[in-house]
């Protein structure tokens, strides 16, 4: 079946990529530098946490927040191993400062994304973006998925049979 888009969305589409090439390149080749080097394995697979202990609102909300640091203190306001990386945190959670994280995901302003839309009403699991994040010991410099443009949310919303039409995503 062929999907025939209005005239409009095509040359929105059309603009809008030709200004957004996609998320690596609104990183401007840059690897993030995150204040901890999180052990998602750790976390995920050897003490079996889920992603909404840290990323609590996955599934209430437009954003699934990157944690603070009060999340993080209320397991290691002490260290719980012999980590460098748990000992630089616990030393930030103590002098009362905030986990400057840096986003890996980055979408252009004008793309509206819910985190509550995909992961609770679309019933998405956090690998099909995120990828495998329970073998990662060190936190991701680049998205999971390649780059995230329009071409590769029509695919995904296609496949899952899901509305999109340009005021779905696009404010």
């Amino acid at each position: 079946m062929s999907r025939v888009p209005c005239l409009l969305c095509t040359l929105v589409a059309g603009l809008l990529l030709a200004a957004c090439s996609g998320t690596e390149a609104d990183l401007g080749g840059r690897r993030p530098e995150q204040p901890v080097a999180f052990n998602h394995k750790l976390h995920l697979t050897d003490l079996e946490m889920d992603c909404t202990d840290c990323h609590r609102h996955a599934t209430t909300s437009r954003k699934a927040t990157l944690p603070t640091v009060d999340v993080c203190a209320g397991c290691h306001t002490e260290p719980q191993g012999e980590s460098a990386e748990e000992q630089k945190l616990v030393s930030l959670i103590s002098a009362g400062m905030e986990l400057n994280w840096q986003r890996v995901y980055v979408l252009p302003k004008h793309v509206y994304f819910s985190h509550f839309r995909h992961v609770t009403l679309g019933q998405m699991g956090c690998p099909e973006c995120h990828g495998n994040m329970k073998e990662l010991d060190r936190p991701p410099v680049r998205p999971a998925v390649g780059i995230l443009n329009m071409d590769y949310c029509i695919d995904c919303h296609t496949a899952q049979k899901a509305k999109d039409d340009c005021l779905a995503c696009h404010l």
